[in-house]
C-alpha cells in the first residue's frame, strides 16, 4: 500500500483512520459546519461595519443627499468671508421680501417670513461679532450677481418667480452652508469662526427646508 500524507488524505475527504469522513459535522477548526457558517457571518458583518464607519468622507458623504453636492471649499480669508457674508444675507432677506410682497403660496411665504427673521437675527450677531473682532464692518449690499438675480426675478410671472425664488434660495444656502463650514474650521480669527460655527445649525435647517420646497 503506498503511503499518503495525512493531509493529504484529509483533503480528499479520508480521516486519518482511512474512514471516509466528507460526512462528517466537523467541517473547519474542530467546529461544526453550522457553527463554521455563524462564524463566518459574523465575520462579515463586522467587516462590512468597519468598512462603513471608517470609508472616506466622500463616499460617506454621498449616501446623504443634503452633503452630496454641497462643494467643499477651502477656508476663506476673513476679509472675504466678511464680505460673502454680507452680501448673501442681504439677499436672503431682500428676495424673501419679494416673495412676501408678490407671492401666491402660503407655504412659500412662511419659508420667506422664516428667512427674513432668522437671517435679520444673523445680520445682528454678524455685526456684534465684526465689532467685538475689532474688525472694519463690510458693505451690507448685494454682490452684482445677487443684485441680477433679483432684479431677474422681479419681472417674472408669479409660478416662475416662485419656482426661481426656492432654486435660487437652495443654491444661496448650499454656497453659504459650505463657505461657513470651512471658516468654522480653518477661519484665522476666533471670534469670526465661533460666529461661524454658532450659525451652522441655523443654515443647515434652512437648507433642509427649502430642499422639502423643491
Amino acid at each position: 500500500m503506498a503511503f499518503v500524507p495525512q493531509k493529504m488524505r484529509q483533503r480528499h475527504g479520508q480521516s486519518v483512520n482511512g474512514n471516509d469522513s466528507r460526512g462528517s459535522d466537523i467541517s473547519f477548526c474542530g467546529m461544526t459546519k453550522e457553527a463554521t457558517m455563524r462564524c463566518a457571518v459574523i465575520t462579515l458583518i463586522s467587516v462590512l461595519g468597519y468598512a462603513a464607519v471608517h470609508a472616506p468622507e466622500g463616499l460617506a458623504q454621498s449616501a446623504n443627499p443634503n452633503t452630496a453636492s454641497r462643494p467643499v471649499v477651502p477656508a476663506p480669508s476673513t476679509d472675504e468671508f466678511l464680505a460673502k457674508v454680507a452680501a448673501g444675507n442681504t439677499f436672503e432677506i431682500d428676495s424673501s421680501k419679494l416673495v412676501l410682497r408678490k407671492g401666491q403660496s402660503e407655504r412659500l411665504k412662511g419659508f420667506a417670513n422664516q428667512m427674513v427673521n432668522d437671517h435679520g437675527m444673523a445680520g445682528k450677531k454678524f455685526k456684534q461679532a465684526v465689532s467685538e473682532a475689532r474688525l472694519p464692518p463690510p458693505r451690507e449690499a448685494m454682490d452684482a450677481r445677487h443684485k441680477t438675480m433679483v432684479e431677474d426675478m422681479q419681472q417674472k410671472d408669479v409660478a416662475t418667480f416662485e419656482k426661481d425664488y426656492i432654486a435660487a434660495q437652495y443654491d444661496a444656502h448650499v454656497e453659504i452652508l459650505a463657505l461657513f463650514e470651512a471658516y468654522a474650521i480653518g477661519g484665522d480669527n476666533a471670534r469670526i469662526k465661533q460666529f461661524a460655527q454658532e450659525m451652522l445649525p441655523t443654515l443647515r435647517g434652512h437648507l433642509q427646508h427649502v430642499g422639502g420646497l423643491r
